[in-house]
């Protein structure tokens, strides 16, 4: 029987102060292209590999990112749903609310531990990214983290 790892985030999940969406924002496919650049370049200051797309993880990660932003809180998904759905032997998950740019996404998920160990675990090869806007144009953000069966 293989033995199945499932890591997940810590209770906390990371909010920003909410402020105006800044005139010049970033739609969600560049802010979502642009997490996932600015994972991999940390991930290769640590001496990790890359964590290559992942359709699947995207998915649940997207999904995630607009339920959030429609309920207008963050909350964590049931990742047994998505270690089955995905065919992975881990999983993990950081979401986070109203960060302007990728940067300062990126920057307060590596200043908590919880979030920093999922980001640059070993256990982890696959990414998936999901980003929405809700109705006032505050970002909403998920990543979900995978390695295959």
């Amino acid at each position: 029987m293989r033995r199945i790892l499932v890591a997940l985030v810590m209770a906390t999940a990371l909010a920003a102060v909410p402020s105006a969406p800044a005139s010049a924002a970033v739609s969600a496919t560049t802010f979502d292209q642009r997490l996932h650049d600015q994972t991999n370049r940390s991930r290769q200051a640590h001496h990790l590999r890359k964590l290559r797309f992942h359709a699947c993880l995207d998915r649940y990660a997207q999904r995630q990112a607009r339920r959030m932003a429609k309920q207008q809180r963050m909350f964590h998904q049931d990742l047994s749903v998505v270690l089955r759905q995905c065919n992975a032997r881990a999983v993990g998950e950081n979401v986070a609310h109203g960060y302007r740019t990728p940067r300062s996404n990126i920057r307060a998920w590596l200043d908590s531990p919880g979030h920093r160990h999922n980001m640059l675990s070993r256990k982890y090869t696959r990414l998936g990214i999901g980003v929405a806007k809700d109705a006032r144009g505050h970002t909403w953000t998920a990543q979900v983290f995978g390695r295959p069966a």
